[in-house]
């Protein structure tokens, strides 16, 4: 009995200890699979977490657009021409468009607007900045005070014969007495400015064989180069009488001696020669005249023939043409006069022409400075308008493909589009007025000189 008792006791306390055991496990089982519960919440919280914490945004290579900085603007070009798109090249932008990035800023979606449509006014901005609104007379560029070009000087050198056939007899009297008068009114007329020089030749010895060296070789100026003296010039008369031989190719030589410093573009050498006759002295009068006109003083020689016969003529004829001057024959005081005083209106009809031909000229390249500011300046603003107008058109789709951050974004590009218009047309619009302004300064300024110049030398000369 006391056997059977111990037997179950021993059952009893294996079943606890089974009952135990299981309650142990079972209690880790729960403990496990709560751990791997847990974890699996964690999870999808964090992936929860991921999926709605906004996704890192990738950095723009577009290249950023100036705003304010004209100098760079005007760098930048458009890969599409605005107003000249063909079909197939619009077609090309919209899928630009596309490709773009979403959420941009303003800044950003401006920087994508100027790469694909910015005008290009570089070519109409270098003309604005290249023109020289400074109008320019005979290579004289007015500077602060403007200046045309210096007065033309003129210089007239008288080569007078005084051989011994000027003592003959005309109308009106001796020949070398009236050519005397008829010289010295001439000189006293010139206008102040003008300088005159008198060069006698053949007014030594006699007219025979025995004196034709020491006669040939009478060959000097009587009054220098310079400025009208009445006195002065009346005694450089007195000093002579004709006398001998005709050394008319060398008086002319001596002439390029005379005048070998007055060379320039405003200096005018003018040559006269009084003669009655040929060369009698075995020299060469056509070449002389030549070379003198050939030479860097650029003379013309004209001869005033007095008297002369048909032969004589022909030579002198000859003399003028190879100096690029004139002949003129005259046979009394009469003649010879109002051949001077042709002369000399001839001068003041040149003036005449001188202040047209200038005023024409500074019109002329006051109209084309103008003309190139105003064509350069529409070509800026034209350009830049439809520029802006294309950027304004392709907001709309921007906005439609989701491509701005926000409105905001929006507002801001479009207050982009517009600032760069304002500023570059405004920039070019300032410049060209600029340059204009001083053009029209000068035009006046140098409108004005000429006609007073050409007014005082008109004067100068009116008969």
């Amino acid at each position: 009995m006391e056997l059977t008792k111990a037997k179950w006791l021993m059952i009893a306390l294996l079943l606890l200890a089974i009952l135990a055991g299981c309650s142990t496990a079972d209690e880790e089982a729960v403990a496990e699979k709560e751990q791997a519960a847990e974890k699996k919440v964690a999870a999808v919280e964090e992936s929860d977490e991921e999926a709605a914490a906004p996704a890192e945004k990738e950095e723009s290579d577009i290249p950023k657009a100036a705003i304010h900085n004209v100098e760079e603007m005007v760098k930048e070009k458009g890969k599409y021409i605005p107003n000249e798109m063909t079909d197939q090249q619009k077609e090309e932008l919209y899928k630009e468009l596309e490709a773009a990035p979403a959420g941009m800023t303003g800044e950003e979606a401006y920087s994508l607007a100027v790469t694909l449509l910015a005008a290009d006014v570089e070519e109409a901005a270098t003309i604005i900045n290249e023109v020289d609104p400074v109008i320019k007379i005979d290579s004289a560029t007015p500077e602060d005070e403007i200046d045309i070009p210096d007065t033309e000087t003129v210089n007239v050198a008288i080569l007078l014969d005084a051989s011994g056939s000027m003592a003959g007899e005309v109308s009106g009297g001796r020949k070398m007495e009236l050519a005397k008068s008829a010289i010295e009114k001439y000189a006293s007329d010139l206008p102040e400015g003008a300088n005159i020089m008198l060069r006698v030749y053949g007014h030594e010895g006699t007219g025979t064989d025995a004196d034709k060296v020491m006669s040939c070789a009478s060959n000097e100026v009587v009054y220098d180069l310079g400025a009208y003296d009445e006195q002065q010039f009346a005694e450089s008369l007195d000093q002579f009488n004709p006398a001998g031989w005709t050394p008319l190719a060398g008086a002319i030589e001596a002439a390029e001696t005379d005048l070998k410093e007055q060379k320039g573009d405003n200096v005018r050498n003018v040559v006269y020669v009084v003669s009655d006759g040929i060369e009698t002295c075995d020299g060469d009068p056509v070449a002389a005249a030549s070379s003198l006109n050939g030479s860097d003083i650029q003379a013309e020689v004209n001869i005033i023939g007095f008297d002369v016969d048909n032969e004589g003529q022909k030579q002198l004829e000859a003399v003028a043409k190879a100096g690029n001057g004139q002949y003129k024959s005259v046979y009394s005081e009469s003649e010879l006069n109002e051949y001077l005083e042709q002369e000399y209106s001839r001068l003041y009809w040149e003036w005449l022409a001188w202040g047209n031909d200038r005023k024409l000229d500074i019109l002329s390249q006051s109209n084309d400075i103008y003309g190139e500011l105003l064509a350069a300046n529409n070509d800026v603003s034209f350009l830049s308008l439809a520029s802006k107008n294309e950027m304004y058109a392709i907001h709309y789709d921007l906005k439609e493909l989701g491509k701005f951050k926000d409105e905001e974004a929006v507002d801001r590009y479009l207050e982009l589009i517009d600032t760069r218009y304002e500023t570059v047309r405004q920039h070019f619009r300032q410049e060209s007025e600029r340059k204009d302004e001083i053009r029209k300064e000068v035009y006046e300024k140098l409108r004005e000189q000429v006609d007073q110049l050409e007014e005082e030398k008109m004067d100068d000369y009116k008969s």
